[in-house]
């Protein structure tokens, strides 16, 4: 049982208490990268590298105080808007909404399914869509939504040849820099051909990342940082030199060789230090295709 507290300034804080033994587990800590939007129904939490998964809320009192973040709206592009996907994304997360979840399915075309979540989601998404052009993106409902995440009806569209890996960390979803990346790799010519948003557990983030171990000296808090919420998974393609483009984006691993060197880069702008940079990409062309193959065909089945 997590019970969480709300100081009235600072990070979110949580105490464990286990039913079973009627003892204390975790005496009241501060979590500094939990919000309250991360206590949904479902989600998978991660305190002190453990991760919970958040089946129900103990009184109608909680469920009250945590239903505004996790109230949705689900929505549906047409392919004409794929290429405008990245500045809708960035628009809904600059009004403080976020993605509770999208992929990237073929349906006549290429088109994004997603839930949209956050407080006042649905006022807030209706001035959005009301400023877009008409029809261009669909609100369905949500049954209708997950049988666009079904994949034995929309296979994942992962072409696995000439391709890299972007993936925005988890830290970087939650803080809204999920628009910012599409928006920037459509525009500098790149072709995203497949996204996924999905939750790594911490054994396939080790497995992921285990090219690092013995490598970076924070690689434990590399591995801590990959599962610590959902990213979101892009193939990556264009017919030359696909890593070294998408490298480019990125900006220096080091986050402050990045602000340095590269302000522009997704690394300047959405990393927090080295084991939260923002961004992970493909380091060498040899390896895009494994990397590309691990996510979308291992995990995303």
């Amino acid at each position: 049982q997590v019970t969480v507290f709300q100081p009235s300034k600072g990070s979110l804080e949580v105490a464990m208490f286990d039913v079973k033994t009627a003892r204390s587990f975790l005496k009241r800590s501060e979590m500094p990268n939990l919000q309250l939007r991360d206590f949904r129904i479902g989600g998978i939490v991660t305190i002190h590298s453990r991760q919970l998964k958040v089946v129900g809320y103990k009184d109608a009192r909680t469920e009250q105080a945590l239903g505004v973040h996790h109230s949705g709206v689900c929505v549906l592009t047409v392919p004409s808007m794929f290429m405008q996907v990245g500045q809708l994304v960035d628009r809904l997360e600059t009004a403080g909404l976020r993605l509770a979840r999208m992929r990237l399915v073929n349906c006549g075309g290429p088109v994004f399914a997603m839930q949209i979540s956050g407080e006042n989601v649905e006022n807030k998404w209706r001035s959005i869509q009301a400023s877009l052009e008409p029809g261009c993106v669909q609100q369905i409902d949500n049954s209708e939504l997950e049988s666009y995440f079904d994949r034995s009806r929309f296979p994942c569209t992962a072409a696995f040849d000439n391709c890299s890996l972007c993936v925005v960390r988890p830290h970087a979803v939650r803080e809204g820099g999920v628009g910012l990346v599409l928006k920037e790799i459509m525009a500098s010519g790149l072709e995203v051909s497949a996204a996924e948003m999905l939750h790594l557990d911490r054994a396939h983030a080790m497995e992921f990342l285990e090219v690092y171990k013995g490598v970076l000296p924070y690689y434990a808090d590399l591995v801590d940082g990959f599962c610590a919420g959902p990213l979101v998974a892009l193939e990556v393609r264009s017919q030359t030199g696909v890593c070294e483009k998408l490298r480019d984006l990125c900006g220096p691993h080091d986050v402050d060789m990045a602000r340095y060197l590269r302000p522009q880069s997704f690394r300047a702008k959405l990393g927090k230090d080295n084991a939260q940079n923002g961004v992970h990409s493909t380091d060498l062309e040899d390896d895009g295709e494994r990397e590309v193959s691990y996510i979308f065909n291992t995990l995303c089945k």
